[in-house]
């Protein structure tokens, strides 16, 4: 109980001494140090009842909360954990008109027109950039995409709905390939990317199944 008292003074004593002068920073420092003052004490009543002691500080620190995803992203966007991605999605991207997709490709990924949306039977047909040849800020966003294996996990975010992907496979084909673009019976997402990285020469696709 002395130990308490005591504590509890000279917390109230730094206060009192430096209260003029406190900065943003000090600020989040006393926080800190009532937080430890109070561990203190919870471990010195424990001694004082006779009972083994178990302080863990940082469980009595403040949860931090998880920062909105943008509402243009909510309305249609990618997210891969794994590979840190989170971009919004563009809506029926004409894919054999040129200049509309790499106009779309400078705002985020691109949605295949014609293919199905995320919650339809059928294929959600998503390509993007992988190389920074190309102008913009999505121009690297699927450099990564080969990381991907199977079982991992991908989100695709459609009016404020969540749809959650698993890997099923990962293929390379030919450019002129337009079997990935295949319908399908059952539901699928498929992501496409130019490879090699930095060349046009094939695709590099990623197709995965509703978990």
């Amino acid at each position: 109980m002395k130990v308490k008292i005591a504590l509890v003074f000279e917390v109230k004593n730094f206060f009192q001494k430096h209260k003029k002068v406190l900065t943003a920073d000090s600020a989040v420092m006393l926080v800190a140090l009532f937080i430890f003052t109070a561990a203190l004490i919870s471990y010195y009543e424990t001694i004082e009842k006779g009972q083994s002691p178990r302080i863990n500080v940082f469980s009595q620190l403040p949860t931090s909360t998880s920062t909105p995803i943008d509402p243009k992203i909510m309305e249609f966007g990618l997210e891969i954990d794994k590979l840190n991605i989170l971009v919004p999605i563009i809506k029926n991207v004409d894919g054999n008109n040129k200049s509309s997709y790499n106009k779309a490709l400078q705002n985020g990924v691109a949605h295949y027109k014609n293919t199905a949306l995320p919650g339809e039977k059928g294929n959600v047909f998503i390509f993007g950039h992988s190389s920074a040849n190309v102008k913009g800020d999505y121009s690297e966003t699927f450099a990564s995409l080969n990381d991907l294996e199977e079982n991992d996990e991908i989100i695709v975010y459609y009016e404020s709905n969540e749809h959650k992907y698993k890997v099923k496979e990962k293929k390379i084909v030919e450019a002129t390939d337009l079997s990935v673009l295949d319908k399908g019976k059952e539901e699928n997402l498929t992501l496409m990317t130019c490879w090699p990285i930095r060349t046009k020469e094939k695709r590099l696709v990623v197709v995965a199944v509703p978990e």
